[in-house]
């Protein structure tokens, strides 16, 4: 499938705003931001609320994202979206980093971090689906609200609302209570990348982090999610350099080189044009 971006998303639109107000609640979606191309939000903490309609994404557990269904995408994670219904309708929570830097500090998010990088969706009952709605009502209000208390009332409520929707993960999916050991490896491996990925791309150097070999380290990576750990590197340093060329256009090509940890310009330029068929200059200048 080709990729295609919707410049037009509202989420997409809206990153001014996000940056500035910290917490921005966006209703009536009505599609995803990237189809066909693996998407990632470095800066932003989303919590996608569906009304009504489908979602087909490709690198989930579960391939279809439907109508009473919550998912919470952590920031640096990968997700990849193919195709929407026509009725496709959500909310979306979008929180900045730097609020969500604040929220750490009140919250233990860290708690539901393995379940989420492995499967962010959840199915809700018609109560659970109506807490949250109920939840994100008082969200909005606050929002945009003119309170000095504008900020700590946003944090409280909002760790409310991580909590809460962490519990229904947890009592909707009893058989996934305990997080196998292949999950946990693959959530300090995801987290790993996150950290290391302009300090090396070589899976060897992953697999000491995890104090497992490489072969088996790759064999278990590969099992547990289908995508081998060469692949979730390469396409994770890939996403950021393609995010990196398309907001930071301050950045010289030879600055985002820099900033990925390349030795110099040419081995980023041969490594972007393998992973997608056009050099760094080519795609920022791209229609």
């Amino acid at each position: 499938m080709e990729s295609y971006i919707n410049t037009q998303h509202p989420y997409i639109l809206q990153q001014d705003t996000i940056a500035k107000q910290g917490v921005v609640v966006i209703d009536n979606v009505t599609c995803s931001p990237v189809y066909g191309d693996s998407f990632l939000a470095p800066d932003l903490l989303l919590i996608i609320i569906c009304h009504q309609g489908m979602l087909w994404n490709k690198n989930m557990p579960d391939p279809v994202f439907k109508a009473h269904d919550v998912s919470i995408l952590l920031p640096n994670q990968i997700f990849m979206s193919k195709q929407a219904s026509v009725d496709y309708r959500v909310t979306m929570v979008v929180v900045s980093r730097k609020f969500f830097n604040r929220l750490q500090h009140s919250y233990p998010y860290t708690r539901y971090t393995p379940r989420y990088r492995r499967n962010p969706a959840t199915h809700l009952t018609n109560e659970q689906y109506n807490s949250v709605i109920n939840a994100v009502g008082l969200l909005r209000t606050i929002t945009q609200s003119d309170s000095p208390h504008r900020l700590e009332m946003l944090s409280n409520l909002l760790a409310i609302m991580l909590n809460m929707i962490g519990e229904y993960h947890l009592s909707n999916t009893p058989d996934k209570f305990f997080l196998t050991p292949n999950e946990l490896l693959f959530s300090r491996f995801y987290d790993a990348l996150i950290h290391h990925h302009c300090e090396s791309r070589e899976m060897a150097f992953y697999a000491h982090l995890c104090s497992l070999s490489p072969k088996h380290f790759s064999e278990v990576i590969k099992r547990e999610t289908g995508i081998s750990a060469p692949e979730w590197i390469n396409t994770y340093v890939t996403i950021r350099a393609k995010s990196l060329l398309d907001s930071r256009r301050d950045y010289t090509v030879q600055q985002i080189s820099n900033l990925l940890g390349f030795n110099e310009q040419a081995s980023f330029a041969r490594f972007f044009k393998k992973q997608t068929g056009m050099t760094p200059s080519e795609f920022r200048n791209r229609e």
